[in-house]
């Protein structure tokens, strides 16, 4: 960058309403930072957390120290009535708004929200405009981690302005507030960052992944997963070749880089910031792994997001060897002295430029080409059922990334909605089409009624006419033409209902055909949702479709079979995407 001018971060603070809470039935005066934290923990009441005593261990800790009361209290002893009796009337509120007034409400928040993002959503980078990704500091609040973090329920205090970093040009003007620091950070792409007072890790507020800048590093990932790809062969022979190395670092290397390339591992000390105690390829321990007969090995350890990784897999027997000679050593760390850095620096020796992370994006984008390709998707296939085909792809991308999730608590009565709907489907298919077959008969019944009725007027006008015809009298010859005319005019209402029949017979016919598919494909799409939302229960799909899967394979793949790639991905992912436009 040669530029960079904008407005700072937005901060939001939290404005006390003047609550109370009793303690030990005494009544208690709430600093706004006390305020906060009650209110906060109010919130939680009701969900799965203030049932974990490990979030209520760390939330009260905190809340007592704010309150500057010493230890032997429970949480019993805190009662706040005032403050959930508010929340509760605010919801009740909420609820019992009319459809206008709710309508109003949201018109006013989307107002505030664009005024916001006018003022501090944009950044302008060597002359131009660009979209800032979040531009509002993070407030303070109770930290929930993720899986069984150890600080969950700690109070996560939230950046003031003294505390944050600005990254601007020189010849930038300066945003108004007291500011930690003003710094000029060309090579890098972030706006503001601070020290996170929980973790102690440093965060950073980043352009948009909509923005030319991120979207150009995107696509030099994608590209790189190609080259990985086009060069795997080649990669892996030299892996291979490095696992009966005689120099010991360099067989821990390429053992390391053989479980992330096979069994998709995570390197293991690339940790995100709200995570501990987890593990990967560089931090097993000798507990992780169990060498079984065959060269069969378990791995068993908490993975990123706390996530349990378990797999019993077949390794070559030099993979084995090297597993049994460094679980031997006094270290609990089996791949004791290697780290991320030693491991990306291996790998570039195999490939310019390969990381661990690129294997990821290469095996996930490999098992989505991979899963397209097989499942034969045609032209005339209907549009619900290419769009399960895309998602039962990117389950396999999950799969191999194992991008596992918590079930969500309403899964269950979900699905079984969702088989009451298909139930009420079939149920409904079947009373259309009794219906439409009960319309045929009744048609058919009415016809033949009045058909019988035609064809019996005729026969007795016939028979009328034969009579005056026998008596070939002179005065009878007017009556005997109009007798003629009359029947001539019967066959022509015979004819010609019997042509209404038979149109309308077809009609009706069609009318059926075409509820029929409807209703067919009603339901087909109904047992597709069950059955992707049966498969895909444990498994989070929008983290490999955002971050994993090249989007060329889906666009590819769409223009083949005439299905629009972006119906699959949501409004975000359109926009961190939209480099394909121009592909």
């Amino acid at each position: 960058m040669k530029s960079l001018s904008h407005n700072g971060i937005m901060i939001t603070d939290y404005e006390p309403m003047g609550f109370h809470i009793l303690f030990k039935g005494k009544k208690i005066e709430l600093t706004p930072k006390q305020e906060e934290m009650a209110v906060a923990w109010v919130k939680k009441l009701g969900t799965d957390y203030v049932n974990d005593k490990v979030f209520i261990k760390n939330f009260f800790k905190d809340f007592k120290k704010a309150l500057g009361i010493g230890e032997g209290v429970t949480p019993e002893d805190f009662d706040f009535s005032e403050i959930i009796n508010f929340i509760e009337k605010e919801r009740e509120r909420k609820e019992n708004m009319s459809k206008e007034e709710k309508k109003k409400l949201a018109a006013e928040r989307k107002a505030k929200r664009e005024a916001n993002k006018e003022i501090y959503g944009y950044a302008v980078v060597n002359g131009k405009s660009i979209e800032i990704a979040n531009y509002t500091a993070e407030p303070s609040s109770i930290f929930m981690g993720r899986g069984k973090h150890p600080l969950r329920g700690k109070w996560k205090e939230g950046p003031k302005q003294n505390d944050i970093i600005l990254n601007l040009s020189p010849d930038s003007k300066v945003p108004p507030g007291n500011w930690k620091k003003i710094v000029w950070d060309a090579n890098s792409m972030w706006i503001a960052s601070w020290y996170d007072k929980l973790s102690e890790k440093k965060k950073y507020v980043w352009f948009s992944d909509s923005s030319p800048i991120k979207q150009k590093k995107e696509i030099k990932k994608f590209d790189k997963s190609i080259e990985l790809e086009e060069n795997l062969q080649s990669v892996h022979d030299y892996i291979i070749k490095n696992l009966d190395s005689e120099d010991l670092k360099r067989r821990k290397l390429a053992t390391v880089c053989y479980l992330i390339d096979a069994l998709c591992m995570r390197v293991g000390d690339e940790k995100d910031e709200d995570e501990a105690n987890t593990v990967g390829a560089t931090t097993l321990t000798r507990e992780n792994i169990t060498i079984l007969p065959n060269n069969m090995v378990k791995f068993d350890f908490l993975g990123k997001d706390y996530v349990r990784w378990e797999k019993e897999v077949k390794l070559p027997e030099n993979v084995v060897r090297n597993l049994k000679k460094f679980i031997e050593e006094p270290n609990d760390v089996v791949f004791n002295g290697i780290r991320s850095e030693h491991v990306n620096a291996f790998l570039s020796e195999a490939m310019d430029g390969l990381t661990t992370k690129v294997f990821r994006t290469c095996n996930a984008t490999k098992a989505v080409r991979g899963f397209l390709k097989e499942i034969k998707a045609k032209k005339d296939d209907p549009e619900y059922y290419k769009k399960h085909m895309a998602k039962m792809s990117n389950l396999e991308a999950a799969k191999i990334c194992n991008h596992k999730r918590t079930i969500p608590k309403s899964w269950g009565k979900t699905l079984q909605r969702k088989k009451e709907r298909l139930e009420a489907s079939k149920n409904k298919a079947k009373k259309n089409m009794e219906k439409y077959q009960q319309k045929i008969k009744d048609m058919k019944k009415n016809y033949e009624k009045k058909i019988k009725n035609y064809e019996k007027s005729l026969e007795e006008y016939e028979e009328s006419l034969k009579k005056l015809e026998n008596q070939d009298k002179e005065s009878l010859k007017k009556r005997i033409t109009l007798k003629r005319k009359t029947i001539n005019n019967q066959k022509a209402r015979i004819k010609n209902l019997k042509k209404k029949y038979l149109e309308r017979l077809e009609k009706l016919k069609q009318n059926m055909k075409k509820r029929k598919q409807l209703d067919q494909a009603n339901t087909e799409k109904l047992k597709l949702q069950i059955e992707e939302q049966q498969k895909t229960r444990d498994y989070n799909l929008n983290t490999s479709l955002k971050s994993y899967v090249d989007p060329r394979v889906y666009k590819k793949w769409a223009k083949k079979v005439d299905y629009d790639w972006k119906k699959y991905y949501s409004k975000s992912l359109q926009k961190k995407f939209s480099w394909l436009d121009s592909e």
